[in-house]
């Protein structure tokens, strides 16, 4: 298999995606190639043709960057489970995971979700975790409770997680959030600072 070859085969995908060429792409879904296999997911999607069976297939892929197309496409769509890739060996899979579960607005994911913003070795991934679980804190039948400590425990993270914990307990009317929030001021973190300065709009240094 050349370069040329692979190449070819690539922009086939792609362009199958902009020509309505839908048999075309769904042949590129069994292609030896990794990156062909992403491009013919993107391209079926963009048709609106990607049926749950072929989802489901792409989020079990043995590429990483195949599974990480495919939670990408699934956080727009409801017709495949997806908490279950927050326990991926890649962290780059189970970040993505994280983010479309948020988009998703996927209630049941939550205590999930907190023992990644616990316990995962990614900070990215803690992050993006802490992220969703903000994003879910106003999202009718969360478990708010859980969310809350989480969010709070997560104050005690890196400086990036700090910023994406602070934006979730804005969202809490609960005293231990807003002191949480207002404590925050005096953050070693200048970016801290700034987001929670913005959020109570305050001037801070």
């Amino acid at each position: 298999m050349t370069e040329d070859d692979l190449r070819s085969r690539r922009i086939s995908a792609a362009l199958a995606g902009h020509r309505g060429e839908i048999s075309q792409a769904r042949a590129f879904l069994v292609d030896p190639d990794a990156t062909t296999r992403r491009i013919a997911l993107g391209a079926l999607e963009r048709l609106n043709e990607l049926t749950t069976d072929e989802l489901r297939v792409g989020l079990d892929d043995s590429n990483v960057s195949v599974r990480r197309r495919a939670l990408e496409i699934s956080a727009r769509r409801t017709d495949v489970e997806i908490e279950s890739y927050l326990g991926d060996p890649d962290a780059s899979v189970a970040d993505m995971a994280a983010f479309s579960l948020g988009e998703r607005e996927e209630v049941g994911a939550v205590e999930e979700l907190t023992k990644m913003a616990r316990g995962h070795s990614d900070e990215l991934c803690r992050e993006t975790a802490v992220a969703a679980l903000g994003a879910l804190a106003t999202t009718a039948g969360a478990d708010r409770s859980a969310i809350l400590v989480c969010l709070l425990d997560a104050m005690d993270d890196r400086a990036q997680i700090r910023r994406r914990a602070v934006l979730g307990l804005f969202q809490f009317e609960e005293p231990e959030a807003q002191l949480a929030v207002e404590s925050a001021l005096n953050d070693k973190d200048r970016q801290v600072r700034a987001v929670v300065s913005e959020l109570l709009g305050v001037v801070s240094d």
